[in-house]
């Protein structure tokens, strides 16, 4: 193997302990098919509701409706999207993955 040292070490690089308290990948991943999918659902509304209006205000507020509303949901940690496993950081120094098969 390329690199030996601490197998699945939970301590960051810098040294400060992460364990299930900030948001791990497949949070992250959530996270960003929400904020599309409520972006586009809103843009597609506010703009289907200023061609209705004939007015562009309607569309531009639907759309900072959306990024507020998307903001609200995504930015915070939430506890949701927190990993259920301690996040496996590399030693220091490593450049390679280890095999997750074995």
């Amino acid at each position: 193997p390329a690199c030996q040292g601490k197998e699945g070490a939970s301590d960051r690089p810098g040294g400060s302990k992460m364990g299930g308290m900030h948001v791990d990948m497949d949070g992250q991943r959530i996270c960003e098919s929400l904020y599309q999918v409520i972006i586009v659902v809103f843009s597609t509304v506010g703009f289907i509701g200023g061609y209705f209006f004939e007015s562009f205000k309607v569309t531009v507020y639907a759309v900072l409706a959306g990024v507020a509303l998307s903001s609200l949901l995504c930015v915070p940690d939430w506890g949701i999207l927190r990993g259920k496993e301690k996040a496996q950081w590399l030693p220091e120094g490593c450049t390679t993955r280890p095999n997750r098969g074995g």
